[in-house]
């Protein structure tokens, strides 16, 4: 039973492995026709195959009538660092709800806190179990412990600055990708920075800030404001190719340097860099298209929202972007349409991943996709109203769930037996016990591997437990698989601490 434990866990989870190319399973850089055809809206937590694309879309949420739960934003991260957990908002109760990152059950209202605005939440690039945002009431920048609910403050910014009027703009960012540098402004006269390690300051003198931070880039040493580029002293340094941008988002070209990718709709100032995504490189200054006309798209769509938050994939540079489009009825090129693509010059990749069925006419901001990737890339959450007889009745969230990400979100019936086991205790130190159910003693096959998919033990019992014993284990997070003869399986995660 080794090599089919082993093949089927390979298969089984993809999104623990970091997955790479994310075009498997889909067309690159496809411009035929693929009009959208009407399909009834799925079941809460049902999904249905897009007719045009073929890809899954899953609904995971159930605003009801009239109702709205959307994701925050493109530019925020929606999942947390390994994607257990994720953040949706209920526009209709005006909460924040926590779910489960694979399962996308709702584990609660995270009504405990009160962030400056619904959009900034930033979930820790590293830590599952942390986020931080502005508090509402004291202006202290928090840090959030999930699991235990607790909240520490780490800088209380209206004594840093002596300011009471401080934000963090319009299309807010997240942060640096280490998790230390956050931008805001007070009032509209000066942006800053602040690094949580060293508790430095940076100014930028940006003048009218035009209610908008500086944004942060993933390294923490380029900054972005208004199509000019600044270093970690607050010093501009260029000015990019820009016009003007809408729906931008800060993120990583596949050569790890630093980007801002923004919709343009007219030409910089230097010519060109126009189109529906345009990559501006951080670091040399220099722009080129990812969709645009020079490739055999349309003028850039309206309603273009970009996220550049594929962090965990390891082969960089992807994006996911939604179109809302002209005519809004899914009929020409990018009309209503999802992407993800990879911004490596010389060598872009467009996939078109399905409709996203909004047209925000009934609902307007609320009824905009807002396409979020997930940080291996390998899922794309978007919001949408449902074109077709649903058109207009409520606003409910949506996830397509890409060929790349396999089989890792379980069945109904998986998820249901997945409910009868526990790791205890977990985290561990020196051992714990593996308890699941088996009421007819049924022969079970038991893999145990780390996070990068390496087997570390197979074994078979007819027990309802099974040791694992910390002398085989360093320190971090592993994962088992237990599987039956008829391919009934459960999978979970534990800690060695």
């Amino acid at each position: 039973m080794k090599l089919p434990i082993i093949s089927f866990l390979i298969a089984l989870l993809p999104i623990y492995l970091q997955a790479q190319d994310l075009t498997e399973g889909l067309i690159v850089n496809d411009l035929s026709a693929h009009p959208m055809q009407e399909i009834a809206k799925p079941a809460y937590l049902n999904t249905i195959t897009d007719p045009s694309f073929g890809t899954t879309i899953r609904r995971i949420s159930d605003a009801g009538p009239g109702g709205v739960i959307v994701p925050m934003y493109s530019t925020i991260q929606a999942w947390n660092a390994d994607e257990s957990l994720m953040i949706l908002y209920n526009q209709s109760g005006s909460y924040h709800e926590l779910l489960d990152g694979m399962t996308y059950q709702v584990i609660r209202k995270l009504d405990d806190i009160k962030p400056a605005d619904l959009e900034q939440i930033f979930w820790d690039f590293n830590d599952p179990d942390i986020f931080y945002y502005q508090d509402r009431q004291t202006n202290n920048f928090i840090r959030y412990y999930v699991k235990a609910q607790v909240k520490e403050s780490l800088v209380d910014l209206e004594s840093v600055l002596n300011c009471n009027g401080i934000y963090m703009g319009n299309d807010i960012q997240m942060m640096s990708w280490d998790s230390d540098v956050f931008a805001f402004r007070c009032n509209n006269e000066t942006s800053y920075a602040y690094r949580l390690s060293t508790g430095e300051l940076t100014t930028f003198n940006v003048g009218d800030a035009g209610n908008t931070a500086m944004s942060v880039a993933p390294s923490g040493n380029r900054f972005y404001h208004k199509s000019s580029v600044y270093d970690k002293s607050g010093n501009n340094v260029m000015n990019l190719n820009e016009s003007s941008t809408e729906h931008s988002c800060i993120g990583k070209l596949a050569n790890g340097n630093d980007a801002h990718f923004a919709i343009a709709f007219a030409q910089g100032p230097q010519g060109g860099c126009i189109g529906d995504i345009i990559a501006h490189d951080l670091t040399s200054g220099t722009c080129f298209p990812i969709i645009s006309q020079s490739q055999g798209y349309d003028y850039p769509q309206s309603g273009t929202h970009i996220s550049a938050l594929a962090h965990k994939n390891t082969e960089g540079g992807w994006m996911a972007a939604s179109m809302v489009g002209y005519d809004r009825n899914g009929q020409a090129l990018l009309d209503q349409e999802l992407v993800i693509a990879k911004a490596e010059k010389g060598n872009i990749k467009v996939c078109r991943i399905g409709h996203h069925r909004s047209d925000e006419e009934e609902y307007d901001y609320w009824g905009e996709p807002h396409a979020v990737i997930s940080p291996t890339g390998t899922r794309v959450l978007f919001g949408s109203d449902w074109s077709g007889s649903e058109d207009g009745q409520s606003v409910d969230s949506y996830v397509v769930e890409l060929p790349s990400f396999g089989t890792t979100v379980p069945t109904k019936e998986v998820l249901q037996q997945q409910q009868g086991y526990k790791v205890v205790p977990n985290p561990f130190n020196e051992r714990a016990l593996l308890e699941f159910d088996n009421p007819n003693n049924k022969q079970l096959f038991i893999t145990l591997y780390s996070a990068d998919g390496k087997v570390m033990q197979t074994s078979k019992t007819t027990s309802n437990n099974y040791p694992i014993e910390a002398s085989q284990f360093n320190p971090g997070l592993y994962f088992f698989l237990i599987t039956d003869f008829e391919g009934n399986h459960i999978s979970g995660k534990f800690i060695k601490a």
